[in-house]
This record gives structure tokens, sequence and C-alpha cells, in this order.
């Protein structure tokens, strides 16, 4: 169980680390935390789990059943080896037996214990101990307080240890005892297989269930990674179409009174409904959309609304990077441009400061040596320079 902890808390981990690189700023922070948590807490657990494994803890019912039951043989102690774990600042540690049980044949074990500072004495190899045999046929033993001195041990011999068979470890020599609750997976070999395959899994699983809602995110980055990068570039119609969508479907409309578009950002002001004149601002970011409360400045007539559909994307950026050139610009990292309607000003009415003219697209081209601005229709028409 503890091991499944761990693998879901490194799954977060790895789920807030990847909601991270795809999501906005923010995204998924909560998963740091629990994550390292659920993992370092689990992972401690399991490494304390796994120095104590094979520890010997029989319950006193389990002990005196056995002897009641006959279940008892004479134990010398061939050998006592520290682990190096020590409990309450008291050793654990192994200690390896010959046993010859009342009924059957000598065989070799080993049992880990806690034992006292002031008891290592009693178990130096060559000592011998009463045991009971906790479980038919089985190795399992526990060293009881019996008497070894007694006279019905008194023609006890054994063997020396290099010919008493091989070591046989039981259930309490892995882990359990006998007449625990097993583990629904196998701790064995054999379980391995699927044991890594329900933590994977889980892992998978932990991960996935972070990464979900910035699942869009996740999917331009997935497509911006053969060119080299690890998001999308707004700019760029096909990212800017599925940022459209999607800001179109959180306000419930299509129109807008403003559109910043940037490499990474698309920032409008929108209508709360297309009879409104009061807007709101709402962003999107790396597949996420945001709310942002009131926008600003507030139009003065609904004639200052357009549609998103009415911004062609690849025929602005064409014009972007026309410009550049002819300013002598290579790089057009940082640029960005803003859409809104033109002033309906005429020949006729030249003082007209009413924003229902065609839609018009401004930017700037800058690269720390030259700067010159632009204009171009919302179709990429009509491209001139306004400095």
């Amino acid at each position: 169980m503890l091991r499944f902890v761990f693998f879901i808390g490194v799954g977060i981990l790895t789920g807030g680390v990847i909601a991270t690189i795809v999501g906005p700023p923010g995204a998924a922070a909560w998963a740091f935390p629990v994550g390292l948590v659920a993992a370092v807490l689990s992972g401690v657990l399991v490494l304390v789990g796994r120095s104590l494994r094979g520890l010997s803890m029989p319950s006193n019912e389990q002990v005196q059943t056995a002897l009641s039951a006959g279940r008892v043989g004479l134990a010398r102690v061939d050998e006592l080896t520290q682990t190096g774990t020590q409990i309450n600042e008291q050793p654990v540690c192994d200690i390896d037996l010959t046993v010859r049980p009342v009924r059957g044949g000598v065989y070799r074990t080993r049992v880990r214990r806690i034992v006292q500072l002031t008891q290592i004495p009693r178990f130096q190899p060559g000592t011998r101990h009463v045991v009971a045999i906790l479980a038919e046929g089985e190795p399992d033993v526990a060293l009881t307080d019996e008497d070894a001195t007694a006279e019905i041990w008194a023609d006890t011999e054994f063997p020396p240890a290099a010919i008493a068979g091989e070591m046989r470890l039981g259930s309490a020599g892995t882990g359990g005892l006998p007449g625990a609750r097993r583990p629904l997976i196998g701790t064995g070999k054999k379980s391995r297989p699927i044991r890594i395959t329900v933590f994977v899994l889980a892992a998978l699983l932990a991960g996935a269930a972070v990464v979900f809602p910035y699942r869009a995110g996740l999917a331009e980055t997935l497509t911006a990674i053969p060119d080299g990068r690890l998001h999308a570039d707004l700019r760029e119609a096909p990212a800017l179409d599925r940022a459209f969508t999607a800001l179109a479907t959180e306000i419930g409309h299509d129109r807008v009174v403003s559109v910043t578009v940037s490499e990474d950002l698309v920032t409008v002001n929108a209508p709360l409904t297309p009879e409104s004149l009061n807007v709101d601002r709402w962003t999107y970011r790396k597949g996420s959309v945001a709310h942002g409360g009131p926008g600003a400045p507030q139009p003065d007539t609904l004639s200052e609304q357009f549609a998103l559909t009415e911004i062609d994307a690849g025929a602005i950026l064409r014009e972007i990077e026309r410009a550049a050139g002819e300013v002598g610009v290579k790089n057009l990292d940082g640029v960005m441009y803003n859409a809104d309607r033109a002033l309906a000003q005429t020949e006729e009415d030249p003082w007209n400061t009413e924003r229902s003219g065609p839609v018009s697209v401004s930017f700037v081209i800058n690269d720390g040596y030259r700067s010159a601005s632009f204009r171009v229709a919302a179709d990429g028409s009509g491209l001139e320079r306004t400095d």
C-alpha cells in the first residue's frame, strides 16, 4: 500500500511538472506540495518497512497455541548479526538458528527480532533456546523464555550448522507470519510484473488526472514540439483559430471590441452580450481561458464591435514578416498586434471620433536598434507605415 501511495505521489509530481510547462501560470500549483508530501513520506516509510522486513513479532496467542499443540523444539544460535536498524535505540538483529523440533527433522532458519543491548550475551552463538514452531510444516519459530536446560532437553544434540541443511525462511522471514492477512498482490518474484504494472498505472493515472484540466495546452505543446518549440505561436493561424474558438465558447459569442495577439497570449475585450455596451476582459494562454472582469476602455457605441472571424491571422502574420523585412529585422520575438475598429473619419467629416470604421490592425517592429509602426486591415490588405 505504501508503494502504491509512493507511485501516486510521483505521478502527481510528474503531472504537476507537465502542467507547469503546458498550462497557464499557476497551473496545478497544488500538485507539488501534495505529490512531494505523498512521495517523501511513503518513500521513507517504505525504506523503514524494508529495513524491518521479516521482523518476527508473533502474538502471545500464536506462541501459546503452538506450545499447546506440541509444536515445540530446541534451537541453537549459530550466528547473531545486527542489521544496522535500531528501534528505540535497540538493535534489530538476525539470529541464525539450527532447530530440532520434538517432531520432525533438524533444519536451519532465521529469526529477525529486536534484541536489547543487555540481552545480546543471551543470544551468542552456541546458546540454546526453546522455540515455538508457529505453523505445522513451516520453519517459522518464536524464541520463548522456557528453560532450555530442563531435563527434557538434556540429551538433545545438534549437527554442525554446515551440514544441517539449507536455510529455510518461512513467512516470518519474508515479512509475514502464519495466519496473517496476505496482500492482494503477492510480494514474491512471481508477482513482480503485476506489481510493477499496477504501480506504473497508478502513477500514470495520477499524472493524467493532474494534467487533464490542461489538455488543450498539452495538445498545443505536442503540436509545437516538431517545430522546436514547447508552445504554439498564437500569431499563427491554426493556433489563433483555436484560441478564438475557445474564447468564443467561454464568452458565449464571438463579438469583441478589441483584440491583442502576442506569441503566447491573446487578450480580448468582449461585451457581456452582443447588445451590451459593458465589456469584460478575457485572456487565452496555453489552452486556458481566464475571465479578468471589466475591461478598459468601455465602448461608446455598439458599432465598435466586430467578429473574431474577421481577423485573418495568416494574412496578418505574412504582412508582419514583410514589414520586418522592410525595416531589416529578422527576429519577430516579442512582436504583437492589436485589432480594433478605426475612426469613422471621412473627408466630409474629418472630426468624427466614432469607432465604426473598418477593423484595423496595428503593430510595432522593434529589435532594440530600429523601430517602426505599421497598420494593416484585418484581412491583411493595405499595409502602411504610420510613424
